[in-house]
């Protein structure tokens, strides 16, 4: 961030919150950077910003949705040849997407693929897909799941069954031009946040929003960088993601991925706040952020795990590695490649074990008990819920 030419605060009171992160942009504004802060209140941190964008209280995306328009709208981004070499090389944005996606105006307001709520099975009928997607109708054209896959031999190694789940590369139009690319996609779906809509959803002046945007793509480009920075009031919010999936898309556009102060920051307030790498804290994930074995998924086995879980493309490729060695860890010399590396002997979720839904079961008597570290639920997270 003391490299960047500006930087954005948002969902973050990072003078105060995070003090001594702080002395990066701190060090960047020496330097003549642009600071700003979207925030509902006015703080310490907008105090020193050089603009404070007041917004209501969760009208994020919206926001960042006009921010998106603003760039692909703007003469600077489709004038400056530095943008359009960014996305089509280091996007996905030249990738066309299959016949069957549809967006939110074509299906009353969702993307086709929405599931229907499923209670789970008997014992625990909170599944957590409430709200979640079948992303079949989301895919690369030309790269149907599966087709033509070999049979796979029995055993590890698992390379075989990796090479298996590759399918023929995505079509692409690197114009741009095509109806179903993600690029025209993305230009489609954010048409619709004007910085008329921006200011009636948010609160935000319209002038105020339009100096934010005007900032950031004038710091963006081949010579300038811009970064943003974001803490629990974007993660704890129920569209999170959607948030911070907006905030990495607009940095994608501007070309502020990968290069010195560019990106888009998670300010934690301690080291192991995000320690799910090395002690798995969440229900459903297991060491290295791997995807928790569930009776609800396609898990049956090993090799059914590791279809499911695996992407045969990148890094991600090694997965059968790396759950190979997890379980190596779990059962030490018991696991062998004779029992699949003891992967039957591990626990399989039966559906959302999460905060909230713990606290209903108990309620409902099927959590008889519980051991409480470290959290005070009576008093936080839903508190008149919990109690």
């Amino acid at each position: 961030m003391a490299d960047s030419d500006c930087v954005v605060i948002q969902g973050s009171n990072m003078a105060e919150c995070h003090p001594v992160a702080f002395r990066w942009p701190m060090q960047a504004k020496l330097k003549g950077a642009k600071l700003i802060h979207v925030d509902p209140r006015f703080t310490r941190t907008s105090a020193v910003a050089d603009i404070h964008a007041p917004i209501r209280a969760g009208s994020d995306v919206a926001f960042l949705g006009g921010l998106i328009r603003y760039v692909l709208e703007s003469e600077r981004w489709r004038g400056d040849s530095f943008f359009r070499e960014f996305v089509v090389n280091y996007t996905n944005a030249a990738t066309i997407v299959g016949d069957g996606f549809k967006d939110t105006e074509d299906v009353d307001g969702v993307f086709s693929g929405l599931m229907q709520y499923a209670p789970g099975i008997k014992e625990w009928p909170l599944d957590g897909f409430v709200g979640q997607y079948d992303t079949r109708t989301w895919q690369y054209a030309g790269a149907p799941a599966g087709v033509g896959a070999p049979r796979l031999p029995d055993g590890p190694p698992f390379d075989t069954l990796v090479r298996s789940l590759l399918t023929p590369l995505p079509q692409r139009d690197e114009t741009l031009q095509h109806p179903r690319t993600v690029f025209q996609i993305v230009k489609r779906h954010f048409s619709r946040y004007t910085p008329e809509m921006v200011e009636r959803v948010t609160g935000c002046p319209r002038a105020t929003f339009l100096e934010v945007a005007e900032t950031i793509l004038a710091n963006s480009g081949r010579d300038r960088t811009t970064s943003f920075a974001y803490a629990v009031a974007w993660t704890q919010h129920t569209n999170g993601p959607q948030t911070i999936g907006c905030c990495a898309l607009l940095q994608l556009l501007l070309g502020n991925v990968g290069r010195p102060g560019a990106g888009v920051m998670a300010l934690r307030g301690h080291a192991s706040i995000q320690g799910s790498t090395d002690i798995p804290t969440l229900y459903h994930s297991i060491h290295g952020y791997m995807n928790q074995p569930s009776a609800l998924k396609r898990h049956d086995s090993l090799r059914d795990w590791l279809r499911a879980e695996t992407t045969p493309r990148g890094y991600s490729a090694n997965t059968p590695k790396f759950m190979v060695s997890y379980l190596k860890s779990m059962y030490g010399a018991s696991a062998t490649k004779e029992n699949d590396f003891g992967y039957d002997w591990h626990p399989k979720i039966i559906g959302d074990h999460s905060h909230l839904p713990m606290f209903v079961a108990m309620n409902e008597g099927r959590v008889k008990g519980m051991l409480c570290v470290g959290q005070n639920p009576a008093t936080s997270l839903n508190a008149s819920v919990e109690r």
